[in-house]
């Protein structure tokens, strides 16, 4: 099963330059709450690409999309994803709770939402003070001035990101940033993003399906995936028809950064994380930075850049083979070289 996932995840040996967007598909999406933790996941998997290639393949060919999609936090997907991803997810403001929240009314909801709309029609990216002052009055000015964007809530099954104006981020038209742009059915979406969890990270059990959805499964979708149960060193869990578990043993060393999404989308935790958990997934945020050997969490590890020097500390939670640190080095001069600098090793 390890050896699968590290296979299906492209964390057992990269990936061409070409093979970009493709990679990010296969993961279900790169995690992009932090930019660095994105950068970094892509640099894990793919061979020879370069910050301005991602940069490129989001804000100039746009066959990227940031957006609020997975968990309704920011990812990198596709564009041509996008609209499934987003599908997935009911729209937080037609939640009677997030409403009372946020002291709207039914509808202030629907004006919100066509006002947002109406100032971003043009296909133009705009900031949260643009927008804000677009919509006007009381809206408006609560639009300026929550970096959290809650009043885009409304909107935003029709919003992505733009190209950031320094750090200002901006926001656009998905049907209008993304060429042949159409909307999925919910139902639909919600099982093809299960399905296409569990080719990536399965087997997995629904329970462990649903942790990493964020929200139930109802028993219809569960149903229209036509699993099987398979043992998996005498667990009982569940995989799509057909999947094949190869008994080749997981090999390598990766630097993972925060939220990395093979950390996140992999289950039991015991299998993949077997010591120091709470390091890991620390008060229950996270994950952070992990050392990966062999397809299981093994240590974690920080950076810090010094000018030209990025020093890499890493804490292993048992010894490494000369092999390993040899390999580790490696990813060292990989993530030092991502950000132009010359790499300084330290393991703790």
């Amino acid at each position: 099963m390890v050896a699968r996932r590290l296979a299906r995840s492209r964390l057992d040996r990269r990936a061409p330059a070409e093979e970009l967007v493709a990679v990010v598909r296969e993961t279900c999406g790169v995690h992009a709450q932090l930019e660095s933790g994105a950068e970094l996941a892509i640099s894990a998997r793919v061979e020879g690409v370069t910050r301005d290639d991602v940069r490129e393949a989001l804000w100039e060919s746009r066959a990227l999309v940031k957006a609020s999609t997975l968990r309704t936090t920011l990812h990198l997907h596709p564009a041509d994803e996008i609209a499934l991803w987003k599908s997935a997810y009911p729209p937080r403001a037609s939640e009677a709770a997030w409403r009372k929240w946020q002291e709207l009314t039914e509808d202030d909801v629907a004006q919100l939402r066509e006002t947002v709309l109406a100032a971003l029609d043009d296909g133009e990216p705009r900031t949260r003070n643009e927008i804000g002052a677009a919509v006007g009055g009381a809206f408006g000015a609560r639009i300026a001035a929550d970096s959290w964007g809650h009043l885009l809530a409304p909107s935003a099954d029709l919003l992505c990101h733009g190209p950031p104006r320094g750090r200002n981020a901006t926001f656009v038209r998905c049907d209008r940033w993304i060429a042949g742009w159409r909307a999925v059915d919910p139902a639909d979406g919600l099982v093809e993003a299960s399905r296409r969890y569990l080719d990536a990270y399965g087997p997995a059990r629904r329970d462990e399906l649903e942790h990493w959805l964020a929200r139930r499964l109802p028993d219809g979708a569960f149903a229209a995936l036509e699993l099987e149960e398979v043992d998996v060193d005498g667990r009982t869990s569940l995989a799509l028809a057909g999947t094949e578990l190869p008994d080749a043993a997981p090999s390598g060393v990766r630097l993972l950064s925060h939220y990395d999404v093979y950390v996140v989308g992999c289950h039991p935790r015991e299998l993949l994380i077997p010591e120091e958990r709470t390091r890991i997934f620390h008060g229950g945020a996270g994950p952070n930075p992990a050392l990966l050997v062999n397809g299981v969490v093994a240590g974690t590890w920080r950076r810090e850049k010094r000018g030209r020097r990025m020093e890499i500390r890493v804490e292993p939670f048992r010894r490494l083979t000369a092999a390993q640190r040899r390999a580790l080095a490696a990813e060292a001069a990989r993530v030092a070289a991502w950000y132009g600098a010359d790499p300084v090793l330290e393991l703790l």
